[in-house]
């Protein structure tokens, strides 16, 4: 045992210079065709060829032989193929890892230009490369959150006070790189991500994410904004659904025609938000300040999740159907279910019209 692995240890460290591949490859290839044109062609010929003489023998030989030989060229080729195929996976592979790499580099720029084609670059990665959707993911949001993270001061008080003062920013905007990362998130593949995208506690106020300066439908679905200032932000017709917006500051955000289905926003600041043909279904607004809240109907509350600490208008909160919807979510809490979004509350009013 001790001879074998120093036999095997010498060969291991033996350097191998291309002739020897050559004339390794030559040798190996003319004892296959030996072996094909000899014993293998009278194995597979069987006791049928042997029982042949003269003429007739070598035919039914050379058809064996041609068969076989034929056989090889294409098992050969298939072989050839693959090694193709995972030669070009891997230098694609390659590519990608390299621009990757190039592209994070990038954003760490002092140059607004550089940063701008690093966000494209990833971009590109993403869409090009399913397995680094994820990444791609998480590195936009550390950027926008390492560039508009709030104050320490002003974290976890979105209520208090409710008028924050002047913008963060001089022209109150996101810049363009904040906002190009934004869009880009916005407009990412549709893929299973098995973490949310995380931007707490950042500020995005006059964000503009409206779903007229997109192709598809702006996806800000399963986003974490906890906490973030969202002041002014336009998300017209844009998709949210599922995502956590609690105790956010959204005064004056626009709302309208967006998809807020099963999205949270408990403790939010919504005053002066617009709903205008909002779909709420399943939405949570326990504690939420919605008073002032523009295009909010009685029917869009009836299949949302709201209690005693949400605030309303006082048309809104006198409603009969406002009430009745008030006590299925109080009865749904009740039974320990306080994620739990109760079915749409009947229309009282009509119910009795029906009686």
């Amino acid at each position: 045992m001790r001879r074998l692995s120093r036999y095997f240890s010498r060969l291991r460290g033996l350097v191998v210079s291309p002739r020897s591949v050559v004339v390794i490859g030559v040798i190996a290839m003319l004892g296959a065709l030996l072996l094909v044109l000899g014993p293998l062609t009278w194995l597979i010929a069987g006791d049928t060829v042997r029982q042949l003489s003269g003429a007739e023998r070598a035919a039914a030989l050379n058809d064996v032989r041609q068969t076989m030989v034929t056989a090889m060229g294409g098992g050969a080729a298939l072989v050839a193929i693959g090694f193709t195929a995972r030669t070009y996976y891997l230098s694609r592979r390659g590519q990608v890892t390299d621009r990757f790499g190039k592209a994070v580099a990038q954003l760490a720029s002092g140059e607004p230009e550089e940063r701008l084609g690093g966000l494209y670059a990833l971009e590109q990665v993403m869409v090009e490369s399913p397995r680094d959707h994820a990444a791609v993911v998480a590195i936009l949001c550390a950027f926008v959150r390492r560039r508009t993270l709030l104050p320490p001061d002003e974290r976890h008080e979105p209520m208090t006070p409710l008028d924050r003062g002047p913008l963060r920013n001089s022209d109150g905007e996101p810049d363009f790189d904040i906002d190009t990362a934004m869009t880009i998130l916005a407009r990412r593949p549709v893929r299973p991500e098995p973490n949310r995208p995380d931007l707490r506690e950042v500020c995005l106020a006059q964000l503009s994410i409206r779903s007229y300066d997109f192709e598809r439908v702006p996806r800000l679905t399963r986003m974490f904004l906890t906490a973030s200032d969202l002041r002014r932000a336009d998300f017209r017709g844009a998709d949210l659904r599922g995502s956590i917006v609690n105790f956010a500051d959204m005064q004056g955000v626009w709302l309208s025609n967006a998809d807020l289905r099963i999205a949270a926003f408990n403790g939010a600041n919504l005053r002066r938000a617009n709903f205008e043909g909002a779909r709420l279904e399943g939405a949570h607004f326990a504690m939420a300040d919605l008073r002032d809240a523009r295009g909010l109907t009685v029917e869009q509350i009836s299949v949302a999740a709201i209690n005693e600490e949400t605030l309303l208008s006082p048309a809104l909160a006198r409603h009969p159907w406002v009430l009745a919807r008030l006590s299925d979510c109080k009865l749904a809490e009740a039974k320990g279910k306080p994620w739990w979004c109760p079915p749409q509350t009947p229309d009282p009013e009509s119910q009795g019209s029906l009686e």
